[in-house]
């Protein structure tokens, strides 16, 4: 089958990573090439390259297309006609906004042929939407198996007590909380603490810009790094901290619980949807709360025998999830998303 995989663009983003996996199974059984959204170049882009996978300008004649995220639906409203589209949708509540503030991505709605999603929350987040699209719908989690696939990773070194936060640095994603959590620490704990953040480089406020400038060797900066780069720093940290105020299901998390760092996120209602839990796998904070995410630092970064328990709780969830393997029911998918296809061309 020839499929075509539409990606938002190539930089380092848990939906490229997740369509990059994809790919890494497809190309196995079909003839895949791969179209981004926004031109560019980026690390994914070079990952598709070395997969084989051509990188393509234009939609050719493509038996199915995989549009991935929210921020393509207008292209699966354009393309649902011609072929069929499975819409594969990773955002939550920062869709909804975008569909507001961008209606003709609805369109999506009414031309895909499946809408896949990672939680059920999301169906919940875009019901008004759904109530009477054409589309079939399915929850299918994204985990993460790739660590347990390759060499083992050897983690960076370091001087003192490391946080990792990984992620485009945009007003979402919060990373200056962990910057305000951090700066609440005692003197002699903050001292012997480096925050590396590793993402391309958006926005921040000019504020919280300054006082990270202020202690460049506590607030380091690394911008977009490679995969192997990325776990490496991940699996040196002695904590991972997720602060945004929207997510879906982070791929950052399960490779933080694979390599048993312990996690620190925002409380957000998708998360109970995917099996976590405060003081059971991760520590938790309302959003914007950054006296508790302080708090929930402190801990972690003192308490041998809490970072034990929530990266034993992380790693059985993690463990439970990996024994089912969610490419293979994509592909599953794709077959039956073709097979209706042909029924519908038949006029049934």
């Amino acid at each position: 089958m020839k499929i075509l995989l539409l990606n938002d663009e190539f930089y380092t983003t848990g939906a490229s990573i997740a369509m990059l996996r994809l790919a890494e199974r497809l190309v196995q059984h079909h003839e895949i090439s791969v179209m981004s959204r926004i031109k560019g170049e980026g690390e994914i882009k070079k990952q598709f390259q070395a997969l084989g996978v051509p990188i393509v300008d234009n939609v050719k004649e493509v038996d199915l297309v995989v549009s991935n995220t929210l921020m393509t639906g207008a292209h699966v409203g354009e393309a649902g006609s011609r072929c069929p589209v499975i819409w594969w949708i990773h955002e939550t509540e920062i869709g909804r906004d975008m569909l507001l503030l961008h209606p003709q991505l609805a369109a999506g709605f009414k031309s895909a042929m499946q809408i896949v999603f990672q939680t059920e929350y999301q169906k919940k987040v875009y019901g008004s939407f759904l109530f009477d699209s054409p589309a079939s719908v399915q929850v299918l989690p994204f985990w993460n198996d790739a660590i347990y696939k390759r060499e083992p990773i050897q983690p960076k070194p370091k001087q003192k007590k490391r946080i990792v936060c990984i992620g485009t640095i945009e007003p979402r994603k919060r990373m200056e909380d962990t910057i305000q959590a951090v700066d609440l620490l005692d003197k002699e704990t903050k001292e012997n603490v480096e925050v590396v953040f590793i993402g391309k480089y958006l926005q921040m406020s000019p504020g919280i810009r300054s006082l990270a400038e202020a202690h460049p060797k506590r607030y380091v900066f690394l911008g977009e790094q490679s995969n192997e780069a990325t776990l490496a720093y991940l699996a040196s940290a002695d904590a991972f901290v997720l602060a945004s105020f929207s997510e879906s299901q982070p791929l950052t998390i399960w490779e933080a619980f694979e390599l048993e760092v312990p996690v620190c996120l925002s409380d957000l209602e998708t998360y109970r949807h995917i099996g976590l839990h405060h003081g059971r796998n991760a520590l938790m904070h309302p959003v914007g709360n950054v006296e508790m995410l302080s708090v929930n630092l402190r801990m972690l970064l003192t308490s041998t025998a809490l970072r034990s328990s929530l990266t034993r709780g992380a790693k059985s969830l993690l463990l439970k999830n990996l024994s089912h393997d969610w490419s293979e029911e994509f592909e599953r998918i794709i077959g039956r998303v073709a097979t209706r296809w042909e029924i519908k061309k038949l006029g049934y």
